[in-house]
């Protein structure tokens, strides 16, 4: 099934939440207090500030190619 345009932008969105939601509930299970926004999907030319670090992972699917994912730190 082709995913573009206005449910792609939905699919990524889905997919920052479990990945952020997972990450969280681990970190959280260590002792460390966590708190996570809504995710934001990134479309075209983007600037982003207010935030203290961030850290680009970059994932690539056979046939579709790089997915791009970026985790931000706040304190």
């Amino acid at each position: 099934m082709l995913i573009e345009g206005k449910m792609l932008e939905s699919f990524a969105g889905e997919l920052g939440n479990m990945i952020a939601g997972t990450l969280s509930t681990s970190i959280s299970q260590q002792g460390t207090v966590m708190d996570i926004t809504p995710p934001t999907v990134l479309v075209g030319q983007t600037k982003i500030y207010g935030f203290e670090k961030a850290f680009r992972l970059t994932i690539s699917i056979h046939n579709v190619g790089p997915i791009n994912i970026i985790l931000m730190i706040e304190q």
